[in-house]
Order: C-alpha cells, then sequence, then structure tokens
C-alpha cells in the first residue's frame, strides 16, 4: 500500500505539475507583452507562434487621468473602468470577469480574467487530483486480494493437511507454513490432541487389561466345568454344564474380539505380508463354517472363483472374511442360501457374500460398524464386534468394506474390495 501511495503521489504531482506550468508559462508570456507603456503588440507580432489558449489570455486596459483610455490588449470586450482600487466581479452579455483595478493619481489600471478559464483550472486539478486516487482504488482491491488469496491459500493447505490426517495419527498439525495470526490456534489444536490421545490410550489400555484379566477367570471357570463333568458319572448335571460351558465360550470369544480390537487400535506392527490367494481363502473360510452352516440348514458355497492375489497380512483377511461369512451365518435363516463370490475387475478384485436374511433396516446401516451395536432382531446372536473388527482389519490392510442390501432380493450383500497384484477373470 505505500508502494501504490507513492506511485499515486508521484502521477499526481507530474499532471499538476504539466497544468500549472503550462498557466504560469502563459503568464510569464503575457507580463511580456504588455510590461511598460508601448501601445497593444499586433495580432501578427513576435509572440504570434507561441502555442497558447487565447480564453487563457488577460484582458488589460489602461486609462490615464482624464478617463482617456491608453491601452487595450482586447479591444473588443468592453469592460467599465473602476473607480476604486481592489477586486471585483463584472458580468457583460456573454460571460463573466474576475477584475483587478489599480487606480493611482496619475493612470488606472485593469487587469480582467474570464472565470471560466479559473473554472477549467479547478476542474483540471480536481481531476488530476482524483485520477491517481481512481486508479489507487481498484489497484488496492487487486493488490489486497492478491495478499488474502496468498493468506487463504496458506489457510486452505492447512485445512486441507488436518482434514487427511489419519484418525491414528499421533504426531502434531506442522505449523511451519502457518500464518502467525493462527499459530496460538493450530497450537490449541495440537495440545487438544494430546490430551485426545493420552484419553484414548488409556481406554485402549482398559480394554485390553479387562481382556487379559477375564481370559484367567474364564479358563479357571473351564477347568472346573472339566472336573465337575468327570465327576459327573451318572450324567445328572451334564444339560447345565453344557449351557455353562456355552455360556463360558461365548465369554471367551468376547474376550478374544476384545484382544483382537485393542491390537487394532494400537497399531501393531503387521506381520510380513504375503502373496494371499482369494479364491483359496474363500475355500478355506467355506469350509471352516459349513458345520455350523449345516446344524442350521443353511446351504453355504462359492458360486464364482476368478483368479485374484493380493498381498496383505493372511490373518487380517482370514478374520475379515471370516466375520463376513459367520454373520451371514448367524443371521440368515434355516433353509436359507450364502454364496460367496470371488471376482476380479483390472486390478480391483472383490469378495461378495450374498445372504437371504432379514438384512439390515436402512436406519441401521451408519452403525453397523459400530463397536456393540446390533442391528434388529436385537435378541439375535452376536456380540456386535464382529463387523467393527471386520472394518478395523479392512482399514489395517488398505481394503474397502461395504454393506448394502440385495436389489435381486431379501438379503443382505457384502463386499470386501481390494487392490490385487495378479487377476483373472472367467471368461
Amino acid at each position: 500500500m505505500t508502494a501504490i501511495g507513492i506511485c499515486a503521489a508521484v502521477t499526481s504531482y507530474v499532471l499538476v505539475r504539466s497544468e500549472a506550468s503550462t498557466f504560469l508559462d502563459n503568464q510569464l508570456r503575457q507580463i511580456a507583452l504588455y510590461v511598460g507603456d508601448a501601445p497593444s503588440p499586433p495580432a501578427s507580432g513576435p509572440d504570434s507562434g507561441v502555442p497558447h489558449d487565447p480564453e487563457d489570455d488577460f484582458v488589460i486596459q489602461v486609462w490615464d487621468a482624464a478617463g482617456r483610455p491608453l491601452r487595450q490588449s482586447h479591444p473588443a470586450v468592453g469592460l467599465p473602468r473602476q473607480s476604486a482600487t481592489g477586486f471585483a466581479d463584472i458580468s457583460t452579455d456573454d460571460s463573466d470577469w474576475r477584475v483587478y483595478t489599480l487606480a493611482a493619481p496619475d493612470r488606472t489600471v485593469q487587469v480582467s480574467q474570464d472565470t471560466r478559464v479559473r473554472q477549467e483550472l479547478a476542474a483540471n486539478a480536481a481531476l488530476q487530483a482524483a485520477l491517481p486516487i481512481m486508479i489507487l482504488i481498484p489497484l488496492s482491491l487487486l493488490t489486497l486480494g492478491w495478499i488474502i488469496d496468498r493468506i487463504m491459500a496458506r489457510l486452505n493447505r492447512l485445512a486441507a493437511a488436518v482434514a487427511s490426517r489419519d484418525v491414528a495419527a499421533d504426531d502434531p498439525v506442522p505449523t511451519d507454513d502457518v500464518p502467525a495470526e493462527i499459530i496460538p490456534f493450530v497450537s490449541s489444536i495440537n495440545l487438544l490432541l494430546t490430551r485426545l490421545r493420552a484419553l484414548l490410550e488409556r481406554q485402549r489400555r482398559f480394554v485390553s487389561d479387562a481382556a487379559h484379566e477375564l481370559r484367567t477367570p474364564l479358563s479357571a471357570l473351564q477347568i472346573q466345568i472339566d472336573n465337575l463333568r468327570h465327576d459327573d458319572r451318572d450324567g445328572r448335571f451334564s444339560g447345565r454344564l453344557a449351557e455353562l460351558e456355552a455360556g463360558i465360550d461365548r465369554a471367551g470369544s468376547l474376550v478374544g474380539k476384545l484382544l483382537r480390537l485393542a491390537r487394532y487400535d494400537a497399531h501393531e506392527p503387521a506381520p510380513t505380508p504375503q502373496p494371499i490367494d482369494l479364491v483359496q481363502l474363500a475355500i478355506d473360510t467355506i469350509a471352516r463354517l459349513t458345520p455350523l452352516a449345516e446344524s442350521r440348514g443353511i446351504d453355504l458355497g462359492i458360486t464364482r472363483q476368478d483368479t485374484a492375489v493380493v498381498i496383505g497380512s493372511l490373518a487380517d483377511f482370514e478374520i475379515m472374511l471370516g466375520n463376513l461369512v459367520e454373520n451371514a451365518v448367524r443371521y440368515t435363516p434355516s433353509g436359507g442360501t450364502i454364496d460367496v463370490a470371488v471376482t476380479a475387475s483390472g486390478q480391483e478384485a472383490r469378495i461378495e457374500i450374498r445372504d437371504t436374511g432379514p438384512g439390515i433396516a436402512q436406519e441401521d446401516m451408519p452403525y453397523v460398524f459400530e463397536r456393540f451395536f446390533r442391528a434388529r432382531p436385537q435378541d439375535s446372536e452376536g456380540s456386535g464386534l464382529g463387523l467393527a473388527i471386520a472394518q478395523a482389519a479392512a482399514e489395517s490392510q488398505g481394503a474397502q468394506l461395504t454393506l448394502a442390501m440385495r436389489e435381486d432380493g431379501p438379503g443382505l450383500l457384502a463386499a470386501l474390495i481390494v487392490q490385487a497384484v495378479s487377476t483373472n477373470a472367467e471368461q
């Protein structure tokens, strides 16, 4: 803004100096013409070649003591002689004049100027003074806009950096390219993130420690049940012992899931990545869960086997696919079907699980990956952790997990999407 102001001042000075120089040059010319008592110069005199505006000429009138005219620079302009020394405003038929009269004992000198010359001079001076300001305003807006864009670009980069941060990121928000006015705000955010990380760490430790502490009494209860079954030779308590053992198994499964979630939350280093054949993974998962499906009267099988090989942790992929298929088996009613398909398209591979169960209500879809959330019916089996664990495993492997209602009939369509290193679609 200082540079723009200096430029405007210099421009105004140059314009006004040019106008004043022209006006004062004309005054010098006229003083030279009319100085002394010589008669008025003719129009074709030595001054006729000097460029000037005739309207800027003064009207010079000189009278002697008897009132006889001695000089008339413009005889066509008949301005009356004023009797007293001083300034006066005189109007004629075609214009107005500003007159100065010098009344001496031996003569009277009267110099007049057309007021339009004064108005024109004032208007030009005002325009030339306003012109730099008129240029300054849009130039200032452009400069200010450019400065704001630069500042906002830095803020946008900061916003993008914050928005793109991973949920588990521990490092503070960088302040290298942040405007100085925003640094206290960013520092406050970093302080809040530090407290939030500490809180989440305490929560993870609590879940992990609680799960570890629960394993010991559950193992002890299992041992006691085995001892009671051994002592119950006539089988009087076999039914109750079976129910108690099933409850302990469910509690043990829940503890195992909590430990698995705690490991994902702690971002423990994943095992060394290895090639995984998705078709073989699907076949092994189906084979492992076939007894459970048959006990429920459910037809579980694989319908498509496109060749697809991915790189990742086999344990995580087993958890993902196992939880999805097991979830379908538990919610599909007796007599239903569950179809598993491995499809490949380009470098993308998909494992789809289609069941004929009740599906998930649309209003429950946003919450299905939350921990301990159980979609309707609420009395169904499960702890509400299976899908949360599958989602955590998918995030750790860079895979995408989606759930949607089937369009070709009742049931749910679960899809695991991953980038493959080798694919071959069935013809």
